[in-house]
């Protein structure tokens, strides 16, 4: 996945979740021409509390999402 890709992927992450932005994805290959783009973020959640939240894309070479999810923990 070439850097063009991975910003056209960021790009859509960081509409969709605002405050994920500013943070890089740990880059894997999948089979084929998949690959999956992991964003962990640590956020507050008030009252001195935090959490990590995660957003996991699954995206073709080209950068086109075929499916994301987040998660919470």
């Amino acid at each position: 996945m070439d850097f063009a890709a991975i910003g056209k992927v960021n790009r859509e992450v960081y509409k969709r979740h605002p405050d994920m932005a500013g943070t890089s994805p740990k880059v894997s290959q999948q089979s084929g021409n998949r690959f999956l783009l992991l964003y962990t973020k640590t956020v507050e959640i008030g009252a001195g509390r935090k959490m990590e939240q995660t957003i996991r894309v699954t995206a073709d070479e080209q950068g086109n999402i075929l499916r994301m999810s987040a998660s919470k923990s």
